[in-house]
């Protein structure tokens, strides 16, 4: 029961010391910036593409070119419209089909 009072007599001491000695208030947290979308669709398709062996990379990345050389592709954020053949029956966003080209590449580049 005095936990409580002790706690709250310590905050406002705290508090108003603070006040008295002019102390700028703690500063503000940054308000958060735009959702980094690239970022996470190249960590989940790095994942992926790390439990596949070469030949699917490969059949991946070959059915893959047409969806993304097709008029009208967008590499949008969020609206999934594109369904790549031999990936899985969902349909993915631009942006997820851009960053999966990115890792599939990364995977069958030789090491330097």
């Amino acid at each position: 029961m005095l936990r409580p009072l002790r706690n709250f007599a310590r905050n406002v001491s705290r508090n108003l010391r603070r006040k008295l000695r002019r102390a700028p208030a703690p500063p503000t947290p940054k308000a958060p910036g735009p959702p980094r979308v690239e970022y996470s669709y190249t960590v989940f398709w790095t994942k992926q593409v790390r439990a596949w062996d070469g030949p699917r990379r490969a059949a991946v990345a070959e059915a893959l070119r047409p969806v993304l050389a097709q008029p009208g592709f967008e590499g949008n954020d969020y609206a999934r419209r594109y369904r790549v053949a031999g990936l899985d029956e969902k349909a993915h966003a631009g942006a997820s089909l851009l960053a999966l080209d990115k890792v599939l590449r990364a995977f069958m580049e030789p090491p330097a």
